[in-house]
């Protein structure tokens, strides 16, 4: 080797130490900065939060416009209403986990509500009630009788009274039993007009 590369090795070499040297000050500051979280391109990102739906307090999601439509699964919440009466046809309970979504119905409303289960491990159905939490005020539900991942469960659109009404997704069979919760997608369609309010004009 010539005295002129082995001068020039020397400074690659010595040019490359200090690129490095750099890139370890910059990585040692960096871990210094305690709200640092070096990112993991392996991660997999979390679904949302469920906006509501468990019980009464949580709130329940809202039906806001149609169409709508919206996949979800029952297991993993709990049981919050057993007994639909009312005018619902039900002979029997419905012990198994639910979720609940609210809808504001107002006048000229004819909506309708199916729910797929193809496939769900939940023997589910659909009642539409009047008021949260209260199975007395049932009005009108859906039920196969066939057994769990089978529909879809449908409640064929009708006009109501405008007011609040809540949807429970629920199931036959107890909670913690098998067929007692799954997923499900639901669509809502039909009109349901708001309720105008008054203003005026100066």
């Amino acid at each position: 080797m010539t005295t002129k590369s082995w001068m020039a090795a020397v400074v690659g070499l010595g040019v490359a130490f200090a690129v490095v040297s750099a890139d370890v000050a910059s990585a040692a500051a960096t871990r210094s900065d305690k709200t640092f979280v070096r990112p993991n391109p392996n991660r997999v990102p979390k679904p949302p939060a469920r906006v509501g739906g468990e019980n009464c307090a949580s709130p329940p999601t809202q039906i806001s416009t149609t169409p709508f439509v919206d996949s979800d699964n029952t297991c993993g919440n709990i049981n919050d209403l057993t007994t639909y009466v009312g005018t619902c046809t039900l002979p029997f309970p419905y012990g198994g986990e639910d979720l609940i979504y609210r809808i504001d119905l107002g006048a000229g409303n004819n909506v309708g509500y199916s729910a797929d289960i193809t496939g769900s491990t939940g023997d589910l159905a659909l009642f539409l009630i009047g008021t949260c939490g209260d199975g007395n005020s049932c009005i009108v539900n859906s039920a196969d009788f066939i057994g769990p991942g089978v529909g879809p469960e449908v409640i064929d659109p009708a006009p109501q009274a405008p007011g609040d009404y809540y949807l429970y997704v629920d199931s036959y069979y107890d909670a913690g039993t098998p067929g007692s919760c799954g997923t499900y997608t639901l669509t809502v369609s039909g009109p349901l007009p708001l309720e105008m309010l008054d203003f005026s004009v100066n």
